[in-house]
């Protein structure tokens, strides 16, 4: 890799409060990202994937900006953005746009798509009324909507459509940078399809960098060109997409590689089933987060937790994988 990234986060942590209200009242903190680092150069797009609750949108979010972090460093553009106010993130949001998971409950009922689709470039300033309904207009053509949609509102039209909508308003400012929060979890398979295709066409005609949450390891195979694999707030294994589902290391990432639904496959090993639920963040386990779960666990996985190592840009953290472990 070389020259500046879009998006390097170092050393991200991120917890909430959770407990009484007052000075004397007890408190226990969730931790919800912790000591997470990557780098997104420009035209990349890395899919972060894992189970429920393992802290991906916390850290999409944290990256944006929309909920600060409670440690660590965010640096877009090679400018670090962590701890500046509202004032100075402003024009930054015309950088960093993001797509949310539901396309109905990101969208406001209350105004017509054209006044959806052009409100960035209100809260931004960006041309006179007619200025912004043109912009609107053509920003909605070219994600598949009609100039004619402009005076209908959200519940009128289809998941897909609306999600379309949510696009049109994502790239409106021209962003370098989409933040996509489980885009297409909430579609039907076929329209699933169309959305990822249009997606994969803005990043090539506008040079769009993307960080995408999935927990749909088909899509991400396809559409990704790096994986980061998170579990309980940390990543265990980041490789390009090819290498990591063809030859995973981590034994979290093989499960869920092995948890996916193929047709005609027979009963899979029991090695690779993945018992028992992720434990809790306000209790982790010693060690390695992973071991009270996994198949290969040995005495040193609950002493101390592993580091991502490896070479090539594919590591993983696991004791007995870079240790030489099977």
């Amino acid at each position: 890799m070389s020259g500046t990234p879009v998006l390097e986060v170092r050393d991200l942590c991120k917890r909430f409060p959770v407990g009484g209200k007052g000075p004397f009242a007890d408190k226990s903190w969730l931790n919800v990202v912790n000591a997470v680092s990557f780098r997104l150069d420009k035209g990349e797009t890395l899919a972060l994937v894992g189970e429920s609750g393992g802290g991906k949108t916390t850290l999409a979010r944290a990256a944006a900006m929309l909920q600060p972090p409670t440690s660590g460093s965010v640096r877009f553009e090679g400018r670090e953005i962590t701890g500046l106010d509202n004032r100075s993130l402003k024009p930054l949001r015309r950088r960093i746009q993001m797509i949310f998971q539901d396309p109905y409950g990101s969208l406001n009922p209350r105004l017509p798509v054209g006044a959806i689709i052009a409100e960035p470039l209100l809260v931004h300033g960006l041309g006179d009324k007619a200025e912004r309904r043109q912009k609107a207009i053509r920003l909605a053509e070219q994600v598949g909507l009609k100039a004619g949609d402009m005076s209908r509102y959200p519940h009128q039209f289809s998941g897909g459509q609306r999600q379309r909508i949510a696009i049109a308003r994502a790239i409106a400012l021209q962003p370098c940078l989409i933040i996509a929060d489980e885009p297409v979890s909430a579609l039907d398979v076929s329209i699933q399809g169309q959305v990822l295709n249009l997606l994969r066409d803005l990043r090539d005609s506008r040079g769009l960098t993307y960080l995408f949450i999935s927990h749909d390891l088909a899509v991400v195979r396809h559409f990704a060109d790096r994986v980061a694999v998170m579990y309980l707030g940390r990543i265990v294994e980041t490789a390009a997409a090819e290498t990591l589902f063809d030859a995973p290391r981590h034994p979290y990432t093989r499960a869920l590689i092995a948890a996916q639904p193929v047709i005609g496959r027979g009963k899979r090993m029991a090695a690779d089933c993945l018992p028992g639920d992720p434990p809790s963040p306000l209790d982790p386990p010693s060690g390695c987060p992973f071991h009270p779960r996994c198949p290969l666990a040995e005495a040193r996985c609950r002493e101390s937790k592993p580091e991502l190592e490896g070479e090539g840009g594919h590591r993983a953290a696991c004791h007995v994988v870079n240790g030489g472990g099977t």
